[in-house]
Order: C-alpha cells, then structure tokens, then sequence
C-alpha cells in the first residue's frame, strides 16, 4: 500500500506526521512520501518529493515570491503521481496547492483522502469543489462535516486531529513558569514580530521560550541575540505542545497555534501584523476585516482571548495586555472559554478513526 502526503503548512506537516505514524502502526510495510515538513520527513519511508517547511505565504506578493519554487514542485509532484501505482492521495488543508492536486490524482486513478479541507472553519460555506474531487474527507469542525455532506461529500468529524495530538505528546501537567512566545511559522511572520517582541520584552521579568520552525531558528537566535534573552527551541513534533503546557501565559501569532494554546489552557494574547506592502494590498483588493482573527474567539463567535491586530499591535498595547491577561478575572474568563472549545471540539481519537477509513479506501 502506498501512501503520498501533500501538506504545505506548519499545521499540516504537524497532521501529515501524525497520520503517517499511525498508518505505519497499523500497516508496517505502507510505503509514504510525498510533500511536508521536518516532522512529517522524519516519518516518511521514502524521500520527499519535496520539503515544504519554508513555504507559507499570505499574500500575493508572497506568493509570486514564493510561487516560481512550489510551481517546481508541484510539477514534480504530478510526474510521481503519474508513474507509480495509484494509492491514496492525503491532501492537507493547503488548497493553493492540493485543490489542483486532488483532480490530478483522480484522472490518475488515485483514492483521494482530504483531511482538514481549506476554510473548514468557516459555518457559513465550504469549498464547493472538495465533494467532486475527494473519496473520503476528513473535517475538523462539526458544522463543516454537516455542511461538506448535504453537498454530497463522503465527510465526517471525529474531533479535532490537535486533541488526540495533545493527548498523546502531553499526558501529564507540569509546573508553569515565564512566557510562551509563538511568533509564527512563516518568514513574513517572524520578520514582522520578532523586532516587536524585543522592545516589548526587553525588561521582561521571567523566562521566555520561543518554539520556530527548525529552518528558522538561525534567524531567530540571531534578533534574539541583540536584545533580552530567550531559548528558542526548534519547533518539532511535541515541542509547541510542552512550552504551552510548562509557561503561564503566552503571546501567540494568530493561526492554528491559537487553538494549542487554548487546548494547553494557557491564558494568552494573540498577535498579528503585516508589511505595509501586504496591507495596500488587502486595500486594494478591498479585503473585509473579520470580526475575530483568532480560531479561539471564531470557534465561540466572542471574545474569549483579547486580539492585537496590524495597528492595534505596539509595544505600549501588546506590554499593558500582557499585564491584563495575568489578573485573577482574565484568567478564570479564559479558562472557561477553554473548556467550551474542548467540548466543541469533539473526542480525542481523530487521528485514529481517519486512518482506520483511510485504510479501508
């Protein structure tokens, strides 16, 4: 049985490793490759067609910058798929990508796997082409499943894939201490809040530790280097989960890593802010500010975690919320929207029951 993975995001490289190791549990001899990133390489059986740790991009300038090396890749892609014996194909969220893909390896005779569709979060809308282009799809919202179904797509929800994650890294709670600094997985990301960060937290009292993509973490140390002390730790499979787990609150980029920490409980800001090139842009294309930016306060349509976006992001801002987050009332506010994300989120066995269908394909 043979397996290719195609995941070109830090979260999907963390499920792409996840679901590779439990199809390896049950089914020794699969063979698996494909696209992803350190994590899923140290899973895989054969060699990547291609690393995908350094992709990510948000905005069409980035993607044109970025775009030239994917095209490469996603050509190399299409020939593997053409000459082997068709498999299962296990897109990962990504549909820059894995939309195209998922046609591809269809007409090739492939099964088609989606696990964690793109925009699955979304309550109102799902992408309309994922029941045509999939066998199987695997959700992490409810309402997504509900939806993707009436559409005509095989789909289900067994819970969020980070809960079984969680649950297996971390089975234990240790002692809190110091911050929790997650400031992206993207270059874009680091390089707008990585100098932020330093001026915040440069009369910072207690530690702090910083969990980067392994690629970046030259880049990091380095701006760290010139101001106020941290460790930063290369972001492998299990280490964002323990810096949550082990600090006592946390300054956290806006994006998957939001949900970690809200499943770690820790009480948290959450950041986020562009380039001034990137934001003429969403001008320009008239791009519509969501209420909420942050998967903790979309989940629960509220407020539960306070939000310091692009303008609202500054030294003076992000210093008096840090002071905010750690009073008595902030806290117990948090924790009970935790909870009611964890229940939302459904069981912890997601990971398990998507390779048992995978593997029934």
């Amino acid at each position: 049985m043979r397996l290719l993975f195609c995941a070109g995001e830090a979260s999907g490289d963390l499920y792409a490793a996840s679901l590779a190791r439990e199809v390896l549990r049950v089914r020794p001899d699969a063979v698996i490759g494909g696209i992803g990133g350190a994590r899923f390489e140290q899973v895989a059986t054969e060699p990547l067609v291609a690393n995908s740790s350094k992709w990510g991009a948000i905005s069409f300038v980035q993607s044109f910058r970025e775009g030239w090396g994917i095209l490469r890749h996603y050509l190399k892609f299409k020939e593997v798929l053409r000459k082997g014996p068709p498999g299962i194909f296990v897109p990962i969220d990504f549909g820059f990508m894995n939309l195209k893909m998922c046609r591809f390896a269809r007409e090739a005779g492939w099964k088609v796997a989606y696990f964690s569709p793109p925009g699955s979060w979304r309550r109102d809308r799902q992408g309309e082409d994922i029941p045509k282009l999939s066998d199987l799809v695997v959700t992490p919202f409810p309402w997504s499943a509900e939806i993707l179904q009436k559409m005509g797509a095989n789909a289900h929800f067994f819970g969020h894939p980070l809960k079984q994650i969680h649950k297996e890294l971390i089975e234990t709670d240790f002692d809190r201490k110091g911050l929790a600094v997650l400031p992206g997985s993207r270059r874009s990301e680091l390089e707008q809040l990585i100098p932020l960060f330093n001026q915040a937290l440069a009369d910072y009292p207690g530690t702090a530790q910083l969990p980067v993509p392994k690629s970046f973490v030259p880049l990091v140390q380095d701006q760290w280097a010139r101001k106020g002390d941290a460790v930063v730790n290369g972001a492998e499979t299990g280490a964002v989960m323990r810096v949550l787990r082990t600090s006592e609150s946390g300054i956290i980029c806006s994006g998957t890593a939001t949900l970690e920490a809200a499943l770690a409980q820790i009480q948290m800001v959450v950041v986020y802010k562009v380039s001034q090139l990137v934001l003429l842009e969403t001008k320009i294309i008239g791009f519509k500010r969501p209420r909420f930016y942050s998967q903790p306060n979309i989940l629960l349509q509220r407020e539960v975690v306070p939000e310091l976006i692009q303008e609202t992001l500054s030294v003076d801002s992000l210093r008096r919320t840090l002071d905010e987050i750690q009073k008595p009332e902030t806290i117990a506010h948090q924790q009970a929207g935790f909870q009611e994300i964890s229940d939302l989120l459904g069981s912890d066995d997601c990971i398990t029951r998507t390779v048992e269908l995978i593997l029934e394909l």
